[in-house]
């Protein structure tokens, strides 16, 4: 008997789940910059990331893990500018 997979989220889904936790960490950048800030941060991901992950979360984390000296950048870009 073949065990049924859960079920796989909608890319926009994922996008929106990858934004809020995302935005959740940025508290030290100015309100107004977040948004652009966690965009910026989600362009880094591989396009495959997306299909190959079952959650935003994980794509978020992987984004972390692999694109920090990238991620920290854009942070420190943001925050500077204040």
């Amino acid at each position: 008997m073949k065990k049924e997979s859960p079920k796989r989220a909608s890319l926009a889904d994922m996008k929106v789940d990858a934004k809020e936790l995302c935005l959740a960490r940025l508290r030290s950048v100015p309100r107004e910059k977040r948004d652009a800030v966690a965009d910026a941060i989600l362009a880094l991901a591989d396009p495959e990331w997306w299909e190959r992950r079952q959650k935003g979360s994980e794509v978020f984390l992987l984004i972390l893990e692999s694109r920090k000296a990238a991620t920290m950048k854009i942070i420190q870009d943001a925050t500077k500018e204040a």
